[in-house]
């Protein structure tokens, strides 16, 4: 039930004289006297002796009390002239009712978190004096979304009081049991003529998915995640307005619809078939030059598994496209995961965002050949994330064969719905590997022309599993990783080598201590750490190779400085060994000048 209106008195006192200002109001006579009374009384209090007669304290109690009546009396007088200079305030000093109408409702829409409205907001506004009361309960948008949570009677109000403005429907699994979302999708149904965002989470079954399909001309915001996938289903838009954000789960669209336009923000996850071909999507984007934020995660398309004529031809089909740019200034989140190669290589080589500080994506390095049209769209790409990014860190993954980027902080997106979304700038990605003799050079290829000026440190971790013994394996052989050393010669800012999880790091030390024609391998490095990469009983082996490294790597560079002509590579200044191999390393005597020698903890 709404509240009463607030009966605003009239600003004059009971004498009719017109009411004073705070400043010109004196404190009461007859308070002063009252607080005067009382002070002597409570002194004649405390100097009472024992042998009082009651005869002579009971007139000292009856006018002790007669005193606290006027006290109270006085004190409720008070209240009310205080709540009269409140009003005087509110009436005179703040006029906001007496600015025009639509500035004073401008006013009162500021101060409302819209994207988190609630019913309490309306009333806490509404109590504020009449005016207020009168604004709030009359303008229709004041009243701007029903939800199944609120109940069948307070939406019923709501619909009252928005009679004809838009509205936000919101159908969420935590609003009653499912006859009650029923019940309310049904009465929303009614005014879908004036929709203008759905946003549906919970069970989806046929006679719900009826009543969200029901034709909203006017909406602009679609949201849904049923609980129940991976049913996909095809929402039907229908006629209408250009959606502004989209943000779906376990639903296709019709994705040559107009309404896919001037989109300001898209997130589709969780597609298994009747995915967007790429010149579809592609129409999407270039029709949505303000797009802000790109979303795409988890589609699979089902349809492509068998191996056919139709399924070949649909998969050239997939990757057939325009070869322009794709212009989105204003795009500054783009996460691209889990989704089918050719459509990923195709956005991440085409599109031209030079406002994305955000990216979360992924991509083989071959994708990017030949060079350098893929290449240095791709580069543009990431340009944005990388140079807003804080700190920037490199590494490579023996388990899965990535190399990644990132930043630190990490670039976060919170898996929510878009006016809830939080997002961290930076740039999380990966180059997916392979294991062929061109690996090396495909992916120095991938990262050179980047700016990593600010990726000094490269961490190679490992499989994690113990090194065991290879008597067997040739000596160059039995140390080596699946990582491909040439791509060392795309990152030479680098300044600190750490391997970790037992990681196999021979052949890095080997490549590492050769000088070709190109310079040295990472020339400013000063710093390495190493885990174990050798059984424990191999230290000596472990020391032999970290001391060859040296030897060939660093030798007397103050001698060297005087027959070499090209540059040498910076002093190792930290070695940071395994326990068992810093011990032979102490014990052996070997010494580098100028570096130090630590236990690995």
């Amino acid at each position: 039930m709404a509240k009463q209106p607030v009966q605003q008195e009239s600003n004059l006192d009971p004498a009719g004289e017109k009411g004073e200002t705070p400043k010109s109001r004196r404190v009461d006579p007859e308070v002063e006297a009252a607080v005067q009374t009382v002070s002597v009384l409570v002194k004649e209090r405390l100097s009472l002796q024992p042998s009082i007669t009651d005869g002579q304290l009971q007139p000292t109690i009856l006018a002790l009390e007669s005193v606290q009546d006027r006290i109270e009396s006085l004190q409720r007088e008070m209240t009310l002239r205080i709540a009269e200079l409140k009003r005087y305030r509110n009436n005179v000093e703040v006029p906001l009712h007496l600015l025009p109408p639509e500035i004073f409702l401008e006013i009162l829409s500021a101060s409302v978190d819209w994207p988190n409205w609630n019913v309490g907001v309306n009333h806490a506004l509404a109590q504020v004096c009449k005016h207020w009361w009168h604004a709030v309960t009359t303008v229709s948008w004041f009243w701007p979304e029903i939800d199944v949570v609120h109940g069948k009677e307070t939406t019923e109000m709501i619909l009252r009081r928005n009679q004809t403005g838009p509205l936000v429907v919101r159908c969420t699994a935590d609003g009653g049991g499912y006859a009650d979302r029923v019940e309310f999708m049904t009465l929303a149904a009614q005014h879908a003529s004036r929709w203008k965002s759905l946003i549906f989470k919970g069970r989806l079954t046929d006679e719900l998915f009826a009543l969200l399909e029901t034709p909203a001309p006017m909406m602009s915001e679609l949201f849904i995640y049923p609980y129940n996938g991976p049913d996909q289903r095809l929402f039907h838009l229908g006629d209408g307005a250009s959606l502004k954000h989209l943000d779906c789960d376990f639903c296709s669209l019709p994705w040559d619809s107009d309404r896919l336009s001037k989109l300001r923000s898209i997130q589709l996850r969780n597609l298994t078939v009747d995915l967007p071909s790429i010149p579809q999507l592609r129409g999407i984007l270039e029709a949505s030059p303000q797009l802000q934020w790109l979303l795409l995660a988890s589609w699979s398309d089902e349809s492509q598994t068998a191996s056919s004529p139709t399924t070949e031809a649909s998969k050239g089909k997939q990757v057939a496209g325009p070869q322009d740019p794709i212009h989105l200034p204003s795009l500054e989140t783009l996460v691209l995961q889990n989704i089918p190669r050719t459509i990923n290589n195709y956005l991440l080589t085409h599109i031209d965002a030079p406002s994305c500080t955000c990216i979360i994506a992924g991509i083989r390095p071959s994708s990017l050949l030949p060079l350098p049209t893929p290449h240095n769209a791709f580069v543009n790409l990431l340009a944005p994330a990388i140079n807003a990014a804080q700190e920037v860190t490199t590494a490579y993954e023996e388990a899965t064969g990535t190399f990644r980027i990132s930043s630190t902080p990490e670039p976060v997106v919170s898996n929510d719905w878009i006016h809830w979304v939080k997002r961290k700038p930076g740039i999380n990605f990966l180059f997916h590997t392979e294991r062929s003799p061109e690996a090396g050079l495909t992916l120095r290829q991938a990262l050179s022309g980047m700016n990593l000026s600010k990726a000094v440190s490269l961490n190679l971790i490992g499989d994690g599993t113990n090194p065991v013994p290879e008597p067997d394996a040739p000596p160059n052989q039995a140390n080596t990783s699946s990582f491909p050393v040439e791509a060392l010669r795309a990152l030479p800012q680098v300044k600190q080598l750490t391997s970790t999880r037992n990681f196999r790091i021979g052949d890095v030390l080997e490549y590492l201590s050769q000088e070709n024609g190109e310079g040295w391998t990472l020339p400013n490095l000063t710093t390495l750490s190493l885990s174990k990469w050798r059984p424990t009983t191999e230290a000596e082996a472990m020391l032999d190779e970290i001391i060859n490294f040296g030897v060939l790597r660093q030798g007397d560079l103050d001698e060297r400085e005087d027959d070499w002509g090209g540059e040498l590579p910076a002093r190792l200044e930290k070695l940071v060994l395994p326990p068992e191999v810093a011990e032979l390393f102490k014990r052996s005597g070997a010494t580098f000048e100028g570096m130090e020698v630590q236990k690995l903890r």
